[in-house]
């Protein structure tokens, strides 16, 4: 069936607002306090202290207190390092690639996802950018649509059905 440009650019349109309604419910859910946490990467404690100084005409009085915040973990420039140990779990392999090819891809972001359509009209979604033309292949292996190549544990399911089936061609490495 051969759509026009304006089909194809309306189901770009659903299936992104979709996949941004899926973001939503999932920070929402995630979120402790009232400022959005980044979904990226692990957050580790660091303290920054502050002080506050009260003066009146007849003392002073001077205070410090800790404050303890969050930070997002830094990754290594071409690598992710918090996911090398799931690429084994899910058996892609070498680690090294493909902790690099979530760097490259994403950022080591699992919720990215392209804002601009590649020619043929299909977007990339999820830590290692799976194609939209995977339609059935995610419909297959995860059970749904497109949008839960936004879901990491299905993302990198159907990595791994790529990986087996024509190995890191996909992600335009040459073996």
């Amino acid at each position: 069936m051969n759509r026009n440009p304006i089909s194809r650019s309306l189901e770009f349109l659903v299936v992104w607002l979709i996949a941004c309604f899926f973001v939503f419910v999932y920070v929402s859910g995630t979120r402790t306090s009232g400022t959005p946490t980044p979904i990226s990467s692990p957050r580790v404690a660091t303290t920054e202290p502050t002080t506050t100084t009260t003066t009146s005409t007849t003392t002073s009085t001077t205070t410090s207190t800790t404050t303890t915040t969050l930070a997002p973990r830094k990754h290594k420039r071409g690598k992710c390092p918090n996911y090398e140990q799931t690429f084994a779990d899910y058996g892609l392999e070498p680690v090294r690639v493909f902790s690099y090819i979530a760097w490259r891809e994403s950022r080591c972001t699992p919720t990215a996802m392209n804002t601009t359509l590649n020619r043929d009209g299909s977007f990339d979604s999820g830590l290692l950018q799976i194609n939209s033309t995977w339609k059935t292949v995610t419909r297959n292996i995860c059970g749904g649509g497109l949008d839960l190549l936004l879901v990491l544990d299905c993302n990198l399911r159907v990595a791994k059905y790529l990986l087996d089936n024509g190995g890191l061609a996909h992600w335009g490495i040459d073996e």
